[in-house]
């Protein structure tokens, strides 16, 4: 089972370091779209262990990591690869456009 890494400003920059995608979860603990988001995620996190690393911010814990990309609503969740922004899903999806998201950044 893998887990969803909760990043803030101290472990950020360490987190980011590594290679492969990374999928980030901007949320609020306030937010009932966040809430909603927050089983899938977690499943996405077990199902695609393999392809991506996946983490989460509260924006309210870590405001300075949301301010850096920009983040405006929430639930938002953004897909890194090779330190840039490649996709950006603002709301809550469907489990398939994130798999769809993450798989065509890892060129699967």
């Amino acid at each position: 089972m893998a887990a969803v890494t909760c990043l803030n400003a101290t472990n950020y920059l360490e987190y980011m370091k590594g290679s492969g995608v990374k999928v980030l979860r901007f949320w609020a603990t306030w937010c009932p779209p966040c809430r909603a988001l927050g089983p899938i995620y977690d499943e996405l996190a077990k199902e695609m262990s393999e392809t991506a690393a996946f983490a989460d911010i509260d924006i309210d814990k870590a405001p300075s990591l949301a301010s850096i990309y920009g983040i405006r609503s929430v639930p938002t969740v953004v897909i890194v690869k090779e330190g840039k922004v490649r996709d950006q899903i603002v709301g809550v999806a469907s489990k398939g456009r994130y798999i769809d998201s993450v798989k065509k950044l890892a060129g699967q």
